[in-house]
């Protein structure tokens, strides 16, 4: 067939592979868990009660380091000369929303071995005593940075939204929505990890506030659902591009992997598992690393669903 005359349908439409699926998947994951210990760090410090050593603060803290530099060094395998890509940390171009996404990176993960060096601090100094002197000052300051940790996590959880829906040519990826559904499966699957970890990982215990950390699930669940309606309400009322995008959640593998994956094993089952399951369930192990690896699957399956399938629509 003479490709100047063919059907686009022979050329395939997907640029960006599972590498970018599961970067977007570990930057969320490190920015949700960060944001919900925080969150939660607040929330018991606002009633006078002791924060140190909680097991879902410390699962936190493993979390948010690892999953970064895990997705960071997908992204630059990713590239086409990975070994040239520290031309990015020189070259900036504020008008790009990339260029905002490496400016709030380069801050981010070196805070993320700071808030780790706070938590595990009495570990950390049995090990490496000539740190003490850095650490105090840490704790000097340390209400300030778990505010610009806080500040810097929601960027790292929105700044792939809005890097994607920059791409004007893919109704599914070119709406407002996208960065709003990115925060809110970042809270999802950051609450998931941090009980999943705290259960695998650390003693329970009753200050251990996992059920603190999961009263969440239910309002995040709510948004997260509400942002994929809104995202194909939209795009059912926008142009005949969009229109057709549309078929991503009715035929086709990723219509499969959206209603099994995201709403059924994402949304579905943790909330109803939580609601429905006998109340001598809902705090044993068991349940507890059920509900969580649900979660976090479907997250996953949102990432690959919003990268495949967005890419395959093109206005």
């Amino acid at each position: 067939m003479n490709n100047i005359w063919g059907s686009m349908e022979q050329y395939d439409p997907v640029v960006w592979n599972w590498m970018i699926a599961v970067y977007l998947f570990m930057a969320g994951l490190s920015a949700g868990s960060v944001m919900v210990a925080i969150g939660l760090r607040w929330y018991k410090r606002s009633r006078g009660l002791p924060v140190e050593g909680l097991p879902v603060i410390k699962a936190s803290a493993i979390i948010g380091p690892a999953a970064i530099c895990a997705g960071m060094a997908l992204l630059v395998f990713d590239l086409t000369k990975p070994f040239d890509f520290y031309l990015i940390l020189l070259n900036y171009n504020l008008t790009s929303v990339m260029a905002w996404g490496v400016l709030v990176l380069l801050l981010y993960i070196p805070l993320m071995f700071v808030y780790f060096a706070l938590v595990f601090q009495q570990v950390l100094l049995e090990r490496v005593p000539a740190l003490t002197g850095l650490i105090n000052v840490l704790r000097v300051i340390e209400q300030p940075l778990l505010k610009l940790m806080f500040v810097l996590a929601i960027g790292v959880a929105i700044y792939t939204g809005f890097l994607l829906s920059a791409m004007i040519s893919y109704p599914i990826l070119n709406t407002a929505v996208l960065p709003a559904l990115f925060l809110a499966s970042a809270l999802s699957m950051g609450s998931a990890s941090n009980i999943l970890l705290a259960t695998l990982a650390f003693n329970k215990s009753d200050s251990d506030c996992i059920e603190q950390v999961h009263r969440i699930e239910y309002p995040v669940a709510f948004n997260e659902a509400l942002c994929l309606v809104l995202l194909f309400v939209g795009l059912n009322f926008s142009g005949p591009a969009a229109q057709a995008a549309t078929a991503a959640i009715s035929s086709g593998v990723w219509a499969q992997v959206f209603w099994f994956g995201v709403v059924g094993l994402g949304l579905a089952v943790p909330v109803l598992a939580s609601t429905l399951a006998p109340v001598a369930w809902r705090h044993s192990k068991a349940f507890l690393i059920g509900v969580s690896s649900c979660t976090i699957l479907g997250v996953l399956a949102l990432r690959h669903f919003v990268v495949y399938a967005g890419q395959m629509y093109i206005s």
